[in-house]
């Protein structure tokens, strides 16, 4: 059963992977319209499987494991990924290259890991509920339900040059990583 807790969770932890869906979404602009829908599809999934499969081995973690001492080294690691993204898509903004930035499914599912680290460590706190795979399903499909509402809204950005969409993609990856340092680091 959904209750606002649960819902409010989900929203909190599926809003990087809206942005990071965001982001993904402006770099296919230039796709046809049945591969757009296709990579959307994809995309969304991912986030919202990535996102109940680290909740869900998060709450099993709560029984076994602490993270008070090495959570900051997930967080880290978010960040690293993040801003390597962000590097990646800047410098291709730049290059005269007018072939459309298309990537694969393993980039996806680095990307979909990183955003879901939170969502392992928020499982932890899980851990006590009785049945946490429930919880862990609900999310998943908020995840995939706002993920699919912030890739649509890219497509609103058609108008723009192609070269200042990579940079505002760029922008978001870079802003994703220096988020969790100041929160985590500062």
């Amino acid at each position: 059963m959904l209750s606002l807790e649960i819902f409010l969770l989900g929203v909190a932890l599926a809003l990087d992977a809206g942005i990071a869906s965001f982001a993904v979404g402006v770099l296919n602009l230039d796709l046809a319209i049945h591969h757009k829908l296709r990579r959307g599809i994809l995309i969304c999934t991912l986030f919202g499987f990535f996102q109940f499969l680290m909740l869900w081995l998060g709450s099993h973690a709560g029984y076994y494991l602490s993270f008070s001492n090495y959570g900051y080294l997930f967080q880290f690691v978010v960040a690293s990924i993040f801003m390597g993204i962000g590097a990646k898509v800047l410098i291709e903004s730049f290059e005269k290259n007018k072939d459309p930035i298309i990537w694969g499914v393993f980039p996806l599912i680095i990307m979909a890991t990183a955003t879901s680290l939170d969502a392992l460590i928020s499982g932890v706190s899980l851990g006590t509920l009785p049945y946490p795979h429930w919880t862990a399903i609900e999310v998943g499909v908020i995840t995939f339900v706002i993920c699919s509402l912030f890739y649509g809204f890219s497509f609103v950005l058609k108008s723009l040059p192609s070269h200042w969409l990579l940079r505002i993609a760029a922008s978001v990856f870079f802003m994703l990583g220096v988020r969790i340092i100041f929160q985590h680091y500062l």
